[in-house]
């Protein structure tokens, strides 16, 4: 059975990889975002190859708990906490990050400094235009706009 890490990381995989077009001369590339810890790793997917290519790491200010792309595909919203799932110990660091993501390669940049969170962020999205970012939390129950 598949757990919420493994979800999220494909999740994420999915929603930032280019969009394909008929219109497109030269095929892009495809890159795919996984991460152990606090550390976010690019990899570069050769589908034909059927191979990754690690390219480049970024550390979060915790672990990394969800993530989530910007409806435009330039930006990746990354949910961190210092928290254990369930009933472990309780953090004190909860972050949402934004990244730039690169048109060309799918490296990622930080946009801006780090947004400070209340507790461990359980689940992020975007509003349809993607101008607000929405964090929903598990231990109290809330939902915050950003």
């Amino acid at each position: 059975m598949m757990d919420r890490r493994t979800f999220t990381s494909l999740l994420a995989t999915a929603a930032v990889a280019p969009r394909s077009s008929f219109a497109q001369g030269a095929p892009r590339k495809s890159a795919l975002y996984s991460s152990v810890g606090p550390v976010l790793t690019h990899y570069d997917v050769d589908v034909e190859a059927a191979a990754l290519t690690k390219r480049a790491s970024v550390t979060l200010p915790a672990n990394v708990q969800y993530a989530w792309p910007h409806a435009s595909g330039r930006y990746l919203y990354v949910a961190s906490s210092s928290s254990a799932p369930g009933t472990g110990p309780v953090g004190t660091e909860h972050h949402v990050s934004a990244f730039r993501i690169d048109p060309a390669s799918g490296a990622l940049a930080p946009h801006s400094n780090p947004i400070r969170l209340p507790t461990r962020p359980i689940h992020i999205t975007t509003d349809i235009p993607s101008r607000h970012v929405l964090v929903a939390f598990n231990n109290p129950s809330a939902l915050r706009v950003y």
